[in-house]
């Protein structure tokens, strides 16, 4: 993935801009305003970046996505997990996973096994450049079950990295998919990426 900047947009301490060093569109060459998940819904990477606690809106336009966040927040914690966002739901955008099967079509056995396929091919090796791995549980009625270790137990992007990245990503593959569980016990976490 290309390197991610983060830029001070205005007079305003509440406003950054992160750009992307490749001049690449991250939703299309049209300016494109989110003022909530819900907004969002259908395009990843503005989903990720709305699902941030503290974000209030995002607007993007070519390689960057200017952020306002709440005045309640402050950059200091805000900042890496923005960044840390945009990057994960970019580099799996990129990825471009085409759907493989209608979960409904699948067996819990069937689910198990293309979600193994997929956590090994493209979500661990991304999560592992923070020291942390995904494991697969169980798939129980459509619903898989994962337990996040190293770097991601106790992380405070677990839960956007969990939603935004992993669920997303196997909904887009899978869907129909039931959901996600995680069983991680976060507070049990001795080296979380971000605290």
């Amino acid at each position: 993935m290309s390197d991610l900047h983060t830029y001070t947009a205005s007079e305003s301490d509440r406003i950054r801009r992160f750009v992307l060093e490749e001049d690449a569109a991250i939703l299309g060459p049209e300016r494109r305003r989110f003022a909530s998940v819900e907004e969002a819904r259908g395009q990843p990477v503005a989903e990720a970046v709305l699902a941030v606690a503290g974000v209030q809106e995002a607007i993007f336009e070519g390689n960057s996505v200017l952020v306002l966040r709440r005045p309640d927040f402050d950059w200091a914690d805000l900042e890496d997990r923005v960044g840390y966002a945009i990057g994960a739901a970019v580099a799996a955008q990129a990825r471009g996973l085409e759907p493989i099967a209608e979960a409904g079509a699948l067996d819990d056995d069937g689910i198990y096994r293309v979600v193994e396929q997929v956590l090994q091919r493209d979500i661990n090796p991304s999560v592992a450049q923070h020291g942390g791995k995904v494991e697969l549980i169980d798939v129980q009625d459509r619903r898989v079950v994962v337990r996040m270790m190293g770097g991601c137990q106790g992380c405070g992007m677990a839960n956007v990295t969990l939603r935004q990245g992993i669920e997303a990503q196997l909904r887009r593959i899978l869907p129909g998919l039931a959901g996600i569980v995680d069983i991680t016990d976060h507070a049990g976490g001795t080296n979380p990426y971000f605290r």
